[in-house]
């Protein structure tokens, strides 16, 4: 009978490392001569592993040094640019500001000039008055002195042609 098979699949062999926890020299049981080559194997393996650790760590930091630099820089730069833009902002604000208050000014000194105008033709306006109500009031009693001489008189004529009944 035939048997099926599935096609044979590899292996896959694992590379391990040591990990860090793994106590190499504890692992080893040897007595004797070879203890000396043990221990000396061991030693430069922790100390080949200690150099690698000390690589990544400098490489890490490294990396790690360049980028914080470049997202620092990157921000400074936004930061300059947005306080560029705000003081652009602000000076244009305070331009327009003055420029304003230059117009209100002058808006100002306008009617203060206009003023100081009606206030002179009140003045005369007011001394024609007054010199026109002297004027009026001295033709006035004028007037009324007439009134009361042909008042006399019409009296002296009427006494005169009436009567008296005495």
């Amino acid at each position: 009978m035939a048997q099926r098979r599935g096609q044979a699949q590899p292996t896959k062999i694992r590379k391990t490392e040591p990990s860090e926890d793994f106590n190499f020299l504890a692992s080893q049981q040897s007595t004797g001569s070879d203890d000396n080559a043990s221990l000396a194997l061991a030693q430069q393996l922790m100390a080949s592993k200690q150099k690698k650790r000390e690589e990544m760590e400098k490489k890490f930091f490294g990396v790690a040094k360049s980028k914080l630099a470049n997202e620092l820089s990157q921000a400074a730069d936004e930061l300059k640019s947005t306080v560029e833009a705000t003081e652009l902002v602000y000076s244009k604000f305070i331009l327009d500001y003055a420029a304003l208050e230059d117009t209100i000014r002058a808006l100002w000194m306008e009617i203060k000039k206009e003023e100081q105008k009606l206030l002179g033709i009140a003045k005369r306006q007011r001394a024609a008055n007054e010199e026109l109500h002297r004027t009026t009031e001295r033709a006035q009693i004028a007037g009324m002195t007439q009134v009361k001489e042909a008042c006399h008189e019409t009296r002296t004529i009427v006494r005169t042609l009436l009567p008296t009944s005495d």
